[in-house]
C-alpha cells in the first residue's frame, strides 16, 4: 500500500481492543466498514450491509485466538490482528486455613418467620469440620460432585414456637475436632420470629398493588399472581428483604412489596366476610357484577375459554349470597354462578355470550366488589374502532441504540406514526402515549389508556441482544384470552421476509398487564443485529410494517366474527 493513501475505513467496536482476554468460548467481531469492500475474518467472508454494520461470531478454544482482519476497497486492502485469550473460569478455592469464609441465610435479605417455617443456611469454611448454626443445629458437608468445592456446609431449621428472634443475627460456628479449635460467624441478615399471640395485618396502598407468586425476578419483575385495589385487607405471614409475604388462604400464599402495604397496628383478625346479595346490571359501556362484602378481601382472577368465562376467587369470603338480581339487558354476560371452592375461598364464575373477551376489570366500591365487562364492539370491522397506540421508550429514555448510532426511541415513534396513519385510513380512531419526542412512563402511560379505554392495543418497540446473530420478529402478550391479536400480527409481520422469534405469553410488560383490552407487544426487529438494523432504517419498512399491523388486526377481526 503506497505511504500517504488513504485507508479503507474500518472501525471494529467488539472486542474492544486488539489484545483481550474473555471468560465465554464465543466473541463477537462487530462495528462499520465501507460497505463498498470486502470484509475478511481469518479468510471467511463477512457480510457487510449497506449501513456498514457487520457482525460475525468468534469461535474461541482456550488459550490465544488469533484473527486476521483483511478489508478490501479495489486494489487497496486493510489488515488488522486481533488476538483474544479464552480462560476458563477460575474454579473456587477451599476456605484457606481454619476459618468460616462466609454466611449465607435464604432467601436473602432481612427476613421475618413464624413458626412451622423453614430457616435454610449455608456456610463456606474449612472442609472436614464439624459446623452448626442457632441453637447448635447441625450443617453438613455438601459433596464435591454437587457444589465444585469442598467445605460448603447447609442446614434448615423448621422455627419452632419457642423461638424468640427479634432482629437478630444468626450465629455459625466451626469446630476442629482434632485441635478443639471454635469459630464464631453471624449472618449479615437479620432474623425476626413474629409474635403468634395475634396475626400482623396490613391495607394495600394505591391501585393496581401486585401480587407475586414468589421472590423469583427477571429484569422485568417476577411472575404475577395479580393486581388488587386500595385497602384491601391481607394477612401478613413474613418479610422477604423488600417483599411481605401473605396468606390468602391454606396452602395459597402470595408476595407483595413491602412498600404497597401498610401495616396495621394493634391486634386485628384475620380478613374475612360473608357474602352478601348480589347485582347484574348494564349501562350505557359495560355489564356489572356487583357482590356485597363486609370488608375488601383479597382477590385473583383468570380467564377460562371454552366456553369463555371470568373466574374469580375472593380469599377469606364464605357464602352467605342468598340473592343475585340479574338485570335485563345484559349484552357481554350470559351467566353468572358461585360455588364454596374451599372454607376461605369463595369463586365466582361469570359467562360471557361471545368467545372473544373484549376487556374486564376488578375493584371495589365501598365494600362492594364490582366486576366491569366490555361488551363486543357493535362492528367487528377497523371502522368505528379505538385503537391505542404506544411508541416505545421516548425523551431520555432512549431505548436500545444501533449499531449506526440510530436510537429505538425514534424508529418506534416512526413506525408508530405510519401505523396511526394506516389505522386512521381504514377508519379507526386513534390516540397514542406520545406524538414527538418526549419522556412518559409506562405508568402513566398504562393509566392513560385505562381512562380512555380503548378497543385495543398496540405497542411498538425493536428490540436487542447482546448476541448480534439474534434477529427476527416477535409479538407478545399477558394473558391467553388476548393471544389471538398477537398471532394475528405476527402472521403478517412474517410476511415481510423478517426472521421468526416467536410469539411469546406470559410476557410481564407493564401495557400487556391490564386486563382492560386485548394488548400486544410487537418487537419489530433486533436493532443489534446488522440485517434488522438495515430494516429498521428504512423508511419504505416502516410503512410496510404498519401496513402487517393492520393487516393483522383485519385478521383477528375476521377470526372473532367467525370468518
Amino acid at each position: 500500500m503506497a505511504l500517504g493513501q488513504q485507508q479503507p475505513r474500518l472501525k471494529v467496536v467488539s472486542p474492544a481492543a486488539d489484545s483481550s482476554v474473555v471468560a465465554d468460548t464465543v466473541a463477537y467481531f462487530r462495528g462499520k466498514a465501507d460497505p463498498t469492500g470486502t470484509l475478511f475474518l481469518n479468510g471467511e467472508e463477512v457480510p457487510v450491509y449497506g449501513t456498514g454494520v457487520f457482525a460475525a461470531p468468534m469461535y474461541l478454544r482456550t488459550g490465544v485466538n488469533e484473527f486476521l482482519v483483511q478489508h478490501v476497497v479495489d486494489a487497496d486492502t486493510l489488515h488488522k490482528r486481533i488476538v483474544v485469550v479464552y480462560e476458563k473460569p477460575t474454579p473456587l478455592q477451599p476456605t484457606a486455613g481454619f476459618s468460616i469464609e462466609y454466611t449465607r441465610v435464604l432467601p436473602k435479605g432481612d427476613i421475618w418467620l413464624q413458626t412451622g417455617d423453614l430457616l435454610q443456611v449455608e456456610m463456606k469454611a474449612t472442609p472436614g469440620m464439624v459446623a452448626s448454626f442457632y441453637k447448635g443445629v447441625p450443617l453438613f458437608e455438601m459433596d464435591t460432585a454437587d457444589t465444585h468445592v469442598a467445605g460448603i456446609y447447609r442446614g434448615e431449621y423448621t422455627i419452632q414456637p419457642s423461638d424468640t428472634l427479634v432482629d437478630l443475627p444468626i450465629p455459625f460456628y466451626l469446630h476442629d475436632g482434632a485441635t478443639e479449635k471454635n469459630v464464631m460467624a453471624e449472618s449479615r441478615q437479620r432474623i425476626t420470629i413474629l409474635n403468634q399471640s395475634h396475626v400482623l395485618t396490613g391495607l394495600t396502598t394505591a391501585g393496581q398493588v401486585p401480587l407475586y407468586y414468589g421472590l423469583g425476578a427477571d429484569r422485568l419483575g417476577g411472575a404475577k399472581m395479580g393486581e388488587l385495589d386500595s385497602l384491601v385487607k391481607l394477612e401478613v405471614t413474613g418479610k422477604m428483604n423488600d417483599m411481605y409475604r401473605v396468606r390468602l388462604a391454606d396452602q395459597v400464599q402470595a408476595y407483595i412489596p413491602v412498600n404497597r402495604l401498610r401495616l396495621q397496628k394493634g391486634a386485628h383478625f384475620r380478613p374475612y366476610s360473608l357474602t352478601g346479595s348480589w347485582s347484574v346490571f348494564s349501562d350505557s359501556t359495560a355489564d356489572f357484577v356487583r357482590i356485597g362484602l363486609n370488608e375488601r378481601l383479597p382477590y385473583t382472577h383468570l380467564v377460562q375459554q371454552e366456553p369463555t368465562r371470568i373466574v374469580l376467587d375472593v380469599y377469606g369470603a364464605v357464602s352467605n349470597s342468598n340473592w343475585i338480581t340479574q338485570k335485563a339487558g345484559l349484552v357481554a354476560i350470559r351467566n353468572v354462578w358461585y360455588e364454596q371452592h374451599s372454607k376461605s375461598i369463595f369463586r365466582v364464575y361469570i359467562e360471557l355470550k361471545e368467545k372473544q373477551l373484549w376487556g374486564y376489570e376488578v375493584g371495589y366500591q365501598g365494600n362492594q366488589l364490582v366486576i366491569r365487562v366490555k361488551p363486543q364492539p357493535e362492528t367487528l370491522d377497523l371502522r368505528g374502532l379505538t385503537v391505542a397506540v404506544d411508541a416505545g421508550h421516548g425523551g431520555s429514555n432512549r431505548g436500545a441504540v444501533g449499531m449506526t448510532g440510530v436510537l429505538e426511541k425514534d424508529l418506534n415513534l416512526a413506525m408508530a406514526l405510519k401505523l396511526k396513519t394506516a389505522l386512521e385510513r381504514a377508519g379507526s380512531t386513534v390516540i397514542m402515549t406520545r406524538d414527538r419526542d418526549q419522556s412518559v412512563n409506562n405508568g402513566h402511560r398504562l393509566k392513560r389508556f385505562q381512562r380512555q379505554d380503548p378497543d385495543l392495543l398496540i405497542s411498538i418497540h425493536c428490540n436487542s441482544a447482546g448476541n448480534p446473530m439474534v434477529q427476527g420478529v416477535s409479538t407478545y402478550y399477558r394473558y391467553h384470552a388476548y393471544r389471538p391479536l398477537s398471532q394475528h400480527i405476527l402472521t403478517e409481520m412474517r410476511q415481510l421476509d423478517l426472521a421468526d422469534f416467536g410469539n411469546v405469553g406470559g410476557f410481564n410488560f407493564t401495557l400487556n398487564s391490564p386486563t382492560e383490552f386485548p394488548s400486544v407487544l410487537v418487537e419489530v426487529g433486533f436493532l443489534s443485529n446488522p440485517a434488522d438494523e438495515e430494516r429498521l432504517l428504512d423508511r419504505q419498512f416502516h410503512g410496510d410494517v404498519a401496513e402487517r399491523i393492520v393487516d393483522g388486526v383485519k385478521g383477528f377481526l375476521r377470526e372473532v366474527n367467525g370468518g
